[in-house]
């Protein structure tokens, strides 16, 4: 089959090189009208040769093969989601941290997945240094805003850190 596409291929660029060169008025016309029938034969002859068994495997082994990347890039494109996502939350705890004077040296955050088809957070966990009031109020903002309750969204301190580590 590959090879039959190739010749009717080079057919086709042949017959368009003796378009281009054929001279305008009736003889260019006569020779489109040749072409035409030059590469309708061919292509008739390659369409009669199929075996149409062959073209039926084939045709299916090119659908499941569709499918498969249909779902392989389905499944990226979720994990692509959820780690833009885990990013921006990242980034925008940090810039609350910082209006507050706080420093959030490592954010670590899981998300879930919904029925409804998006991502969202899980848990949280704020590793840095700061005021301990500034700390309790990102933490009010942060839970408020996310949804989080108190188990799912906290500041680990140092030695917290040591025992739990990430």
């Amino acid at each position: 089959m590959n090879q039959a596409l190739r010749e009717l291929c080079v057919l086709a660029v042949f017959c368009g090189a003796a378009l281009r060169l054929a001279p305008d008025g009736s003889v260019r016309r006569v020779m489109n009208v040749l072409v035409t029938a030059v590469l309708l034969i061919a292509l008739l002859g390659v369409v009669e040769g199929f075996d149409k068994d062959t073209l039926h495997v084939e045709t299916a082994r090119v659908r499941e093969n569709e499918q498969r990347f249909s779902l392989s890039a389905g499944e990226a494109r979720q994990r692509l989601d959820r780690l833009v996502i885990e990013e921006e939350l990242a980034a925008y705890i940090q810039n609350k941290a910082g209006e507050k004077g706080l420093r959030v040296e490592r954010t670590e955050i899981t998300l879930r997945w919904e029925t409804e088809g998006f991502w969202l957070p899980d848990e949280v966990k704020l590793f840095g240094t700061g005021d301990a009031d500034a700390k309790a109020r990102l933490l009010g903002e942060l839970r408020a805003e996310l949804g989080l309750s108190g188990e799912r969204l906290r500041w680990v301190d140092d030695d917290e850190d040591q025992r739990d580590p990430p």
